[in-house]
């Protein structure tokens, strides 16, 4: 027993020496753990705590490295690295912490009514193929409200003479940015706060011009403006949406159909400006001008024309990005791309995950609040994966390759790119289903379908294009790129229209989010055998959520629509009514297709179903020894207390007292809690709320 033991911890120190040369790579982890401590604690913690705590661990770090150089011993390492990771944690904290308050946008609270608004142009983006337009306009004063930033839906915005930079008076209807649907959904008021809009809404009547643009004026934007007419002008207005997100980075003109599609497919990566889009980008440009260089037999010979090439590529891809819109998975994708850039200037190796750590590093630190959403996850973990796995199996698989006859060299590549797909496809599945509670079944095949076109025609073309604008020589090639799109659409479509292309799966609790996460990064940064832990806690946390039996029930904020779901026997129904965004979110929540045809209940209406009944006076909903009665009319109430409802749902105020032992939820419970969910399992509930 003694000698198994002793086994035992001789490998599991074998396995963590083998991380001494990887420790740098752990350090986006605990600076992301303190950045999403800051944005899911219910509490702030004051500065002056956190500089006193800070203070004390650089004392305690400065102990323990006295104490390791002096003895070297592996208690003195361990005390070093909690120490540090610590540090890193607080540091992430602090950042977010800097990050929310150096922003400061003026938010507004309430719905105002229509008002005469003046303000300066800062993005006019086509909408829905060119009918509508969306303009975001800044220093905004309305009623006790100043210099407020509104994004603003629009049909009156007529013409093409509009400028960025242009002063404008329009009426308008300005809205809060609105909150979560339910308890964990997505918080387009959060969003808002960090890309500084105070408001949205829609205007009500024609624009009115005040004075032309004048001083200081976003020549970025203005130059994505221009790309962005010249593309309706030369295109198909449904391809000319698809060709402007890949080229500027703004997707508003993307019509619901394609993006669903697109996604449904797998190929909603494409939209995304990331590492594919830059890598293209720096490439044809890498390519053409060392090409070019090399047709001059004095400069090939003498001259470092791939560094040449290289540089010019930076130059480029950096322009790119900034035009792009500066986006994480673009700042990620430049990051890593000019490192290699970098790498060959210097004739270095550029092919590890400490690229990856640094550009993780630089996008938390500068914006933090991107860690929660799906863009940086998504990108990270993809390129993380395949780094991986051209390091390890995929180095021995590419040196193969260029053992092979020339012949049979394209045919290994082929396969490279279906290899590639697949890991990334892969790599991404855990977080696509924990933010999009969907699953592209064939994405594989889209892409290898799709990714030729991507490759060899829209993005070179696309980028020839736009380096002619300025010659007046672009308008000869945007058929060939309207070309290009309208069948990457196509394959988009056709997918869709199989049979079970997409698998829909509920959203992840907190345990399963913390598995998926652990697990995944246990995987891809342990070195040595244990790594397929984190394996095994992905497939446990998707199959704990695959086999979820939960019962819930949904209450909007507003009270006008209550759903039920009961997933494990397929019984779902809505009692009331709810707007299409807050049904789409409901559904594809509880991992349902949002067209997805549910029974409704109105009042007058009798609703039967395999664990509810609703009449003219309340609907009743029984999960064994559970009550829950949704009241439509008080006079019920009387009846329902003696009867021991557990629970009672009314929009009509009631008194606590009034049903002593029974949980009451009422209509001012929804004004403070807003959106709640009930959880009913295992004879119990539990409730969760938005505030």
């Amino acid at each position: 027993m003694i000698d198994k033991l002793q086994s035992v911890q001789n490998f599991l120190m074998k396995e963590i020496a083998k991380q001494r040369k990887t420790l740098f790579l752990w350090a986006p982890i605990f600076l992301g753990i303190g950045i999403i401590a800051y944005f899911t604690l219910n509490f702030s913690v004051e500065w002056y705590n956190l500089l006193s705590v800070i203070g004390i661990l650089f004392v305690i770090l400065s102990w323990a490295y006295k104490g390791y150089t002096k003895l070297g011993s592996t208690k003195w390492l361990i005390y070093l690295l909690l120490t540090i990771m610590l540090l890193l944690t607080i540091f992430g904290y602090c950042f977010a912490k800097i990050r929310t308050d150096s922003l400061n946008t003026p938010m507004i609270t309430e719905d105002l009514f229509p008002a005469i608004i003046e303000g300066e142009i800062e993005k006019l983006v086509q909408l829905e193929g060119g009918k509508a337009k969306r303009v975001i306009l800044g220093q905004v004063d309305v009623n006790s409200y100043k210099n407020l930033r509104v994004r603003l839906k629009t049909y009156h915005f007529k013409g093409d003479d509009w400028q960025i930079g242009d002063k404008v008076s329009v009426k308008a209807k300005l809205m809060a940015p609105s909150g979560p649907v339910m308890p964990g959904g997505f918080d387009f008021s959060h969003k808002a706060y960090y890309e500084r809009l105070s408001a949205v809404g829609y205007t009500m009547g024609e624009a009115i011009l005040i004075s032309n643009a004048t001083g200081d004026i976003n020549h970025i934007e203005s130059i994505r403006a221009v790309i962005g007419d010249r593309l309706y002008q030369n295109m198909d207005a449904r391809n000319a949406g698809i060709a402007q997100a890949l080229l500027t980075g703004e997707r508003a003109g993307i019509t619901k159909i394609d993006a669903e599609n697109l996604r449904s497919s797998g190929l909603a990566h494409l939209l995304a400006i990331s590492g594919l889009h830059i890598g293209l980008v720096a490439g044809c440009v890498f390519f053409f001008i060392r090409l070019s260089l090399s047709c001059v037999p004095n400069l090939a010979l003498y001259y470092p024309i791939k560094k040449w090439a290289a540089v010019c590529a930076i130059i480029i891809a950096f322009s790119y990005m900034v035009l792009a819109g500066a986006t994480v998975p673009t700042i990620r994708a430049f990051i890593m791309t000019s490192l290699v850039l970098l790498a060959i200037i210097l004739d270095r190796s550029a092919m590890n995950m400490r690229l990856v750590a640094l550009a993780a590093l630089f996008v938390m630190v500068t914006t933090p609040e991107t860690i929660m959403g799906p863009s940086f996850i998504l990108s990270f973990s993809a390129v993380s994966a395949l780094i991986i796995f051209y390091r390890d199996v995929g180095r021995r698989w590419l040196v193969n390759a260029n053992a092979f006859k020339p012949f049979w060299r394209p045919f290994y590549y082929l396969f490279g790119i279906i290899l590639t797909s697949l890991i990334a496809t892969i790599a991404t599945a855990p977080f696509s289903i924990m933010f999009f509670n969907k699953f592209a079944v064939y994405s594989v095949l889209s892409n290898i379908l799709a990714m030729p076109l991507m490759a060899f025609i829209i993005m070179p073309l696309g980028l020839l294009c736009i380096l002619l604008m300025p010659l007046e020589l672009d308008s000869h090639f945007w058929f060939i790129l309207d070309w290009g799109i309208a069948n990457i659409l196509l394959i988009a479509e056709s997918i869709t229209a199989y049979v079970y292309s997409t698998f829909y799966v509920a959203s992840f609790d907190m345990l399963t989010t913390i598995l998926v996460c652990s697990g995944f990064i246990f995987l891809i940064l342990w070195n040595g055998y244990l790594r397929f832990i984190g394996l095994i806690l992905v497939v446990i946390s998707l199959s704990i959520t695959i086999n979820n039996t939960s019962k819930i029930i949904e209450i909007s904020e507003d009270m006008k629509g209550i759903l039920y779901v009961d997933k494990f026997e397929d019984n779902i129904f809505l009692i009331g009514n709810i707007n299409s965004y807050t049904k789409s979110n409901w559904l594809n929540s509880h991992g349902y297709n949002e067209a997805v045809d549910i029974g409704i209940y109105n009042n007058g209406d009798n609703l039967y179903a395999t664990n509810g009944h609703c009449d003219d006076f309340m609907c009743r909903i029984t999960y064994k020894d559970i009550i829950v009665s949704i009241v439509h009319n008080p006079l019920i109430i009387n009846n329902l207390c003696r009867e021991k409802s557990t629970i009672i749902i009314s929009d009509i105020p009631i008194d606590e007292d009034y049903c002593s032992d029974i949980k009451i939820i009422d209509r001012f419970d929804i004004w403070r809690w807003g959106a709640t969910s009930i959880l009913l399992k295992n004879n119990d509930y539990k409730i969760r709320t938005v505030k």
